[in-house]
Parts: structure tokens; C-alpha cells; sequence
């Protein structure tokens, strides 16, 4: 497998967040581990190299490929189908991370590891697509998998994506400030999180490593979260979750966490009084013993370089 040469490319930033780039970059690392020759491309406004130090960034305006790739991975809610048909016909085998059937993707591999994907996005299964669907192809980060025995406290843990594009860390301390559980948030807008350290009972995690970020998230009883790649992991983790929306493509995976008992309840945030409804959500399960899906392996991202390269060596 060394003579195989791989690439991934995703995009990050300020109106982005950081969900696209955490979930390829540990299906990246996943392949460097295992010693196959891999480089990782990232289209973002901001530059990440406080926390990851081996990426090429790129914009998706200009896209091209000057080097020859058995596989590329492609991670994207803006490229558009003219670059997924230049991967699909450049590489032997083009992989597709999907969450909501964006595009009628080209032939290669379609992976969407929501609970439902399959019934979802029956119609992908054709002769030219090859499809890893479900929990089973969850592609947590080593540093969540690595958790061992970790004690709850009573803690609430809060993280808006990457960016907050929406704004709403202020909103929802200000709101909770009478509430005396200690909270605990996450913030990489300098400006940002030297307000939030105003407030009693707030920690503030400012651009946390991993170590500092993931054993915060697994202590925590208690989580909000938007409805992204966060949900999985503090389920991983299990630690009880509140769901926020904060674009359409969110808003499609809600149904499915409440489900699948990957989040205990959803607050609307175009709804009237919503930090209301959501510091009675706080406050009404601080007091629950709460059940979290336990039915996540933890091997996701090696299951998908299995696969991917078992497809690979028949190309």
C-alpha cells in the first residue's frame, strides 16, 4: 500500500466553521497512521496552523490538480459538480463525504454516516457508486476514541462550531448568567471570549488543543451544541446534548440525533424567547439521569481506509 497516493480536500472558516475539516482530517490521519502517502488541502479564510501543521490551503475558485492521485477524498458544500467530475475522472477512485444528497455525485464512493443515511439516500445505490452508509462509517478523531474513564461533573459544556457564524455565544451566556451550573465554552474569537470571561461561572476555552478541548466535552454531564460533526462526538463521549440549528443543512439532521438518542432535545433559535425555552432545557435535564446512544464503535474512519482501499486495489 506504500506506492498509493492520496488526497483530501475541504474548507474552513469565519462563515464556515470547522466540522468539514475535523471529520476528513481524521480520515486523513487515519491513512498517515497506517503509513500511506497522503497530503491534505484546505480552502479557509483562516489560517489553522496553531492546531494543524501539515495542510495545503487552496481556494475552490481556482481548483486544480497538478499531481496524479489514486484517491481523493472531497468534503465540500460549495464545490461544484464540474470539480467532482474532475476527481471522479482524474483518480481511480473518488470518495464523496456527503450529508443531505447535496449533488448527483459522480461514479466513486458516496460515504453518509448519518443513522438513516441508507433509507434516506436509497436511490445513490447504483452500479457506478459504491456507498458507506450509517453509524459504521463515523469518522471520530483519535483523541475522542482515546477517552478512557472520564467522570462526569456537573458542568454544562457549549460549543457553536468552529466560528459561531451566528453570533450566539453572548446571547446564550447572557441569558444563562442566573443559572449557577458552571459553564464551560468555547470560543476562537479573541474579542469574543474576553466578554464571555466576564460573566460568573463561565470557563472560556480559547482556540483549546484537543487534550484541553475533548477531556472538557467528556467531563461535562451536560452539552449545547450545534447540529453538526460536535453532536457525534459528545455522543461518543456520552455526554447528554441540546441541539441548536444554525443553517438549513443543520436543520435536515435534527430528527435523526432525537432519534437516535445521539441528542436529548432541539431549541429552535428563529423562535420567540428561545433562550428562554433553552435555559428550561438546561435546567429541566441537570436533574435527569439521561441516556446517550452508545451504539457508535469508534472505528469509523478505519473502516472507510479499509473499504476505500479494498476498492482501490480492485480499480
Amino acid at each position: 500500500m506504500k506506492s498509493i497516493k492520496v488526497a483530501f480536500f475541504t474548507e474552513a472558516g469565519n462563515k464556515r466553521g470547522m466540522g468539514h475539516l475535523i471529520r476528513l482530517y481524521a480520515i486523513y490521519q487515519e491513512f498517515i497512521a497506517n503509513k500511506i502517502e497522503s497530503i491534505f488541502f484546505l480552502d479557509s479564510d483562516i489560517n489553522y496552523n496553531y492546531k494543524y501543521f501539515d495542510i495545503q490551503y487552496f481556494s475552490w475558485d481556482n481548483f486544480s490538480i497538478h499531481d496524479k492521485y489514486d484517491i481523493i477524498f472531497i468534503d465540500s458544500y460549495e464545490a461544484d459538480i464540474k470539480i467532482y467530475n474532475q476527481i471522479s475522472n482524474l483518480a481511480k477512485i473518488g470518495v464523496y463525504i456527503d450529508d443531505f444528497a447535496r449533488l448527483k455525485y459522480p461514479k466513486g464512493i458516496i460515504i453518509n454516516f448519518a443513522p438513516d443515511a441508507k433509507k434516506l439516500f436509497y436511490l445513490y445505490e447504483r452500479k457506478d457508486k459504491y456507498c458507506l452508509f450509517g453509524l459504521d462509517y463515523l469518522p471520530l478523531r483519535k483523541n475522542i476514541t482515546d477517552v478512557e474513564n472520564i467522570r462526569k461533573k456537573e458542568q454544562l459544556f457549549i460549543m457553536l462550531g468552529g466560528a459561531d457564524i451566528k453570533s450566539l455565544s453572548l446571547k446564550i451566556i447572557q441569558g444563562l448568567s442566573s443559572l449557577k451550573i458552571q459553564k464551560i465554552i468555547v470560543s476562537n474569537n479573541k474579542q469574543i471570549a474576553k466578554k464571555l470571561q466576564k460573566y460568573p461561572n463561565v470557563k472560556v476555552l480559547f482556540q483549546p488543543n484537543d487534550k484541553e478541548l475533548i477531556t472538557c466535552m467528556a467531563e461535562s454531564s451536560l452539552a449545547v451544541s450545534t447540529a453538526s460533526m460536535s453532536v457525534y462526538e459528545l455522543a461518543y463521549l456520552k455526554t447528554s446534548t441540546i441541539i441548536l440549528a444554525i443553517s438549513k443543512n443543520q436543520e435536515i439532521g435534527i430528527r435523526q440525533f432525537i432519534k437516535h438518542k445521539l441528542a436529548i432535545s432541539f431549541v429552535d433559535i428563529n423562535s420567540i424567547s428561545w433562550i428562554e425555552k433553552l435555559k428550561d432545557e438546561i435546567c429541566l435535564n441537570c436533574s435527569r439521569k439521561l441516556q446517550v446512544n452508545v451504539n457508535i464503535s469508534g472505528d469509523g474512519r478505519k473502516k472507510i481506509m479499509k473499504q476505500v482501499l479494498k476498492l482501490c486495489k480492485k480499480s
